[in-house]
């Protein structure tokens, strides 16, 4: 994948609260954020419906 794809990815999630960095620059290390560790049950569920749901797609 390209450097700036990935970065994009990482920009949106961290802007959305889902992830967290320490470190500077290019040596970033990523994190679940608190708010999606604490609900990450529900963050399961959701993805569960759409991976079922995209598999009756595919039928």
């Amino acid at each position: 994948m390209d450097y700036r794809t990935i970065r994009h990815h990482l920009n949106v999630l961290n802007k959305n609260k889902l992830i967290t960095s320490t470190g500077d620059g290019y040596g970033n290390t990523y994190f679940l954020s608190p708010e999606l560790d604490e609900n990450y049950e529900v963050f399961e569920e959701i993805l569960n419906k759409i991976w079922k749901k995209q598999k009756r797609k595919e039928k």
